[in-house]
């Protein structure tokens, strides 16, 4: 067993964790599930509230960021030295994809001219081929940081159960 620690982050970054985690998740469950849906105003109104969202999940990044290089508690690492290197390069590889994944969705909503809830049609209009593209990475980068997030979830969870360190609670 582990040095258990009584360690835990500051409120901002934990609140801002956990929102950037539920609205991922919320997004790519939407991702997945509204093309199942026929054609149609319900289709294009989720799809809106995903583009939203997205929206939305770039402000939290942004202000996760900017809180973490600035005045965000940071602790140290726990494990061994390998495993401190593993989740430093886990926690880029999570930044980096989500950064990608909200570029290429922002991308995605350009060329499809996309009409938000029907009412405002954003501009950028292109070929199918381009639309097929664009969205094609957009879902695989979505599906790599599922990947990503499953892996750190398993990591957090072997932690708290195995190790019993305490590193899952400095998040709770």
């Amino acid at each position: 067993m582990r040095h258990i620690t009584t360690e835990h982050y500051d409120r901002p970054t934990i609140v801002l964790h956990w929102l950037s985690a539920a609205l991922v998740i919320m997004q790519w469950v939407i991702g997945r599930m509204t093309g199942l849906l026929p054609r149609g105003p319900v289709r294009i109104d989720i799809w809106s509230v995903h583009v939203l969202l997205g929206v939305c999940i770039t402000l939290v990044l942004i202000a996760r960021i900017a809180w973490r290089c600035s005045r965000g508690r940071r602790l140290p690492g726990k494990g061994t030295p390998v495993e401190r290197v593993a989740a430093r390069i886990m926690h880029g590889a999570l930044y980096t994809v989500l950064a990608i994944v909200l570029v290429l969705g922002f991308a995605n909503t350009y060329v499809h001219g996309f009409p938000l809830f029907s009412m405002l049609t954003l501009p950028g209009k292109q070929g199918i081929a381009t639309i097929l593209s664009v969205n094609r990475w957009h879902s695989l980068a979505a599906n790599v940081l599922a990947a990503l997030i499953f892996l750190h979830t398993l990591a957090a969870l072997f932690h708290h159960y195995v190790y019993r360190d305490g590193v899952l609670r400095r998040m709770l």
